[in-house]
């Protein structure tokens, strides 16, 4: 027994485990996520991302229509046209979403190495904390929301911190801009970086970052999203109830530090900091300097306008978090020959508690069935056919479901609804649409994917009418699959 616990806790069992495990879980996290999106469960953000991929390779300006705005005018994400021009040659739904798939998985590896380099944890304990870090809810929620920008910077940001720890400052500094490159409100992370490596004994290095970190978002914000329309530090208007711009924004929170602390401490937002560190038994409070990178940019989500459920709300916390656990776990056990022992315990009920969690939130539980989301039936072949009629070149409005494949072309627009205009979603039980809306913009398609409307048929012969008697013929239904295609001007 001692042979082979020798042998786990030798230097290449450190070498290869983790990447093994990355390689499983990118693998896992691709499958699931390519099955959603062939089952044609995915929606705005993803069409938002074929939109913009597909206007930047025919020389056009990444104005997204999907989402009304420029690529670049929110989180200034410049690392997507390579990745865009990479989709001239790969497919491009598996690029985009093996890119997001292969930034959460590799983020296993800098967890590993700071569990075992820095925390001098046994692989055991390390091991479960992988196991959680895969089966994170928060995680695995962001990844099969479609794709998002920031969600390609989970290994960067995670490896910035390893290599800061590591004092290997240079390869800091790359990961780093790789982070920003996706998010530039990821600068104030790598501020927070700054300040921990500062405390850590890196005077120097931590100024540096915190000097570089805070100059990156100020500059996108100021400067650089001006010149591509409607823009804002989270989100437009996201601090209007402190000021119109950025330094009435800054003075606003100054001179009412209780409305600050009023909107941290918010019903929604502590709702939501339970749900991030509870998974982990809210270890990573144990060790309150690795969460500080997080501080700035999660207190600011929490103040801004924003709706909390969303899933970037939560990615700083959620990140520092697996930082901070390892030092809080070896802080908790007694320093054994060579390694910290944690108590069993301890490390059960935390395996346990990542079980419980991930099999009641996440997404891909097995509850969810997520083995049976690639299977097909009529009414997405319904939907592939009735985007079959759709000339190429058409303006088109269209439900979520059939946005993404529509995406490719200069005008494509999202069906909305009075309650959430800027979703783009439209609820199914509803009424709050007509034709004036759905045929804004000189329309010339209409998709409606109303396979799951609970409403009575007559309102939706009266929108059919309205439809018509705006020079709309319904040219294909089937399934709860309608097409609409305008013949005439009304």
């Amino acid at each position: 027994m001692f042979r082979w616990q020798a042998r786990f806790e030798s230097g290449s069992v450190d070498r290869w485990t983790p990447w093994c495990f990355a390689l499983v879980l990118i693998v896992v996290l691709f499958a699931e996520a390519m099955s959603r999106a062939h089952s044609l469960d995915a929606g705005v953000d993803l069409a938002a991302a074929f939109q913009a991929r597909w206007l930047i390779l025919h020389g056009h300006p990444a104005d997204i229509t999907v989402t009304g705005s420029h690529l670049l005018a929110q989180h200034f994400p410049i690392a997507f046209y390579p990745t865009a021009w990479i989709t001239n040659v790969l497919p491009v739904q598996a690029t985009l979403l093996g890119v997001q798939a292969a930034s959460i998985g590799l983020g296993i590896v800098p967890v590993w190495r700071i569990a075992r380099r820095h925390a001098n944890l046994r692989v055991g304990v390390t091991f479960v904390l992988a196991l959680a870090y895969a089966m994170s809810p928060p995680l695995n929620s962001l990844h099969l929301a479609d794709f998002h920008p920031a969600a390609v910077a989970v290994a960067p940001l995670l490896a910035a911190t390893y290599l800061g720890l590591e004092g290997r400052w240079r390869w800091f500094a790359v990961m780093a801009l790789l982070a920003v490159a996706w998010s530039a409100e990821l600068g104030l992370v790598i501020a927070g970086l700054g300040g921990l490596f500062w405390l850590q004994g890196s005077p120097v290095q931590g100024r540096r970052a915190v000097i570089a970190g805070l100059a990156w978002p100020l500059l996108a914000v100021t400067v650089f999203e001006r010149h591509f329309g409607s823009t804002g530090f989270i989100a437009p208007d996201a601090f209007a109830a402190f000021g119109s711009n950025l330094p009435g924004v800054v003075f606003g929170m100054l001179l009412h530090p209780g409305h600050v602390l009023v909107e941290v401490l918010a019903e929604d937002n502590l709702r939501l900091v339970t749900v991030l560190l509870a998974p982990l038994l809210f270890l990573p409070l144990l060790a309150p300097r690795y969460l500080l990178p997080a501080l700035p940019l999660q207190l600011l989500y929490l103040v801004a306008d924003v709706p909390k459920v969303g899933n970037e709300v939560g990615l700083p916390i959620t990140i520092f978090a697996f930082v901070a656990a390892p030092f809080a776990l070896a802080r908790m056990g007694r320093i054994g020959f060579e390694r910290v022992r944690v108590d069993r315990r301890l490390v059960t009920s935390l395996l346990v508690a990542s079980l419980a969690f991930f099999a009641s939130d996440a997404p891909n539980s097995p509850y969810r069935r997520p083995w049976a989301w690639a299977r097909t039936d009529s009414v997405d072949a319904s939907r592939h056919l009735a985007v079959s009629f759709v000339g190429p070149a058409a303006a088109v409005r269209a439900s979520d479901s059939m946005l993404p494949l529509v995406a490719n072309r200069v005008h494509v627009y999202a069906v909305a609804s009075e309650e959430n205009p800027a979703s783009g979603i439209i609820e199914p039980a509803s009424d709050a649409f007509d034709g004036a809306r759905l045929t804004a913009d000189d329309v010339e398609a209409v998709l409606l994917d109303r396979s799951g409307d609970a409403r009575n048929p007559q309102v939706l012969a009266t929108l059919d009418l309205d439809l018509e008697l705006r020079g709309f013929a319904n040219v294909f239904e089937r399934d709860g699959i309608s097409l609409f295609v305008r013949v005439k001007n009304p």
